[in-house]
């Protein structure tokens, strides 16, 4: 089964949109030595585990410092986690000693008909990643097939989490405090007080007009919330989308081990193609996710910031009299 396609220009404009969201930092892997099966010359050993090494170190993958894994293994009892009776466990054990997300064990049997076979543990012990494969050699050179064996072995094995960036939440501004009106100063005792003029004729009867304050509305706020919330909640739902068709591509993918098979040489070159796109997928689905719910969030805090306070009504009067205008005004 092929998964729908996704229009290129919609993965494009969500590419630009979370660039910045999907440069995670990739988190360290702590590599054991490979396990070389059924070969009893050292150097050849040598050989199979510095080529172990270097290929799983390709890509995105850091690895721990291979002295501070030798540290740790020498302090257990058998020097191996691959002799160990649980070696889930003792691979939990090396990813907490070395402070990594992962820690991996590759196990390579080398012949004519070369198997190798990975094991990815987190530090709790539990098991995320178990893959095995193997190639028939077609007149190539030992040390080629065991090349071609492990990078396969890698594209498959899902060695480094997603990293998902937190959210920050806004701090809310400061609320608005009114200043209060100085005091009404008292004249000092024994100071005359200034006599008001003697009034010639009386005004005529002063205009007043009585109006009230405009109650606030809604400011730009609303309109951004709504676009904001849309568009995250179309992010949510893309999300959706790549997570079904990354589970169905590695559906897809699996199926050629069902029942303990192993598929021919024909067919994996299209198992890594699944492989690497239900990694795409799902890589894709969690940085939309992250940016959805952070634009639905930054929607709905738009908009109960933007509520119309409640109207506070106000005073003002226009006086029209013979010596001027006078205008009274009164705050609420």
């Amino acid at each position: 089964m092929t998964s729908p396609s996704t229009p290129r220009p919609l993965l494009l404009a969500l590419g630009l949109l979370l660039a910045p969201a999907a440069s995670a930092q990739t988190d360290f892997v702590a590599l054991h030595p490979c396990a070389i099966v059924g070969e009893k010359d050292k150097n050849k050993v040598q050989d199979h585990q510095t080529t172990c090494a270097t290929e799983i170190a390709r890509g995105d993958v850091q690895l721990v410092p291979s002295d501070q894994v030798r540290a740790f293994l020498d302090k257990e009892p058998k020097k191996s986690c691959a002799l160990a009776k649980k070696p889930s466990e003792c691979l939990g054990r090396l990813a907490t000693a070395t402070q990594a997300s992962r820690a991996v064990l590759i196990t390579l049997d080398p012949g004519q008909l070369t198997r190798v076979s990975g094991l990815v543990v987190n530090p709790r012990g539990e098991v995320v990643d178990q893959k095995s494969i193997q190639i028939r050699s077609r007149g190539q050179p030992q040390s080629e097939l065991v090349r071609t064996a492990i990078t396969r072995l890698r594209e498959q094995l899902n060695l480094v989490p997603l990293k998902v960036t937190p959210l920050v939440e806004q701090p809310a501004p400061p609320p608005l405090v009114a200043a209060a009106p100085p005091p009404a100063q008292e004249p000092t005792p024994g100071t005359p007080r200034a006599e008001a003029p003697p009034v010639t004729s009386a005004p005529p009867e002063a205009l007043g007009v009585s109006q009230r304050a405009p109650s606030g509305g809604r400011t730009w706020k609303t309109p951004v919330a709504y676009a904001s919330a849309g568009v995250g909640v179309a992010a949510l739902g893309l999300a959706g989308f790549f997570a079904i068709s990354g589970n169905n591509a590695m559906v897809d993918s699996n199926r050629p081990y069902a029942d303990n098979r192993y598929p021919p040489q024909s067919e994996l070159a299209n198992i890594s193609r699944l492989r690497g796109e239900a990694t795409t997928q799902r890589i894709l689905a969690g940085v939309s996710t992250t940016v959805g719910a952070a634009l639905v969030g930054t929607g709905v805090y738009l908009w109960l910031n933007d509520r119309p306070a409640s109207p506070a009504p106000g005073v003002s009067a226009l006086s029209v009299g013979p010596g001027g205008v006078s205008i009274l005004g009164v705050l609420p």
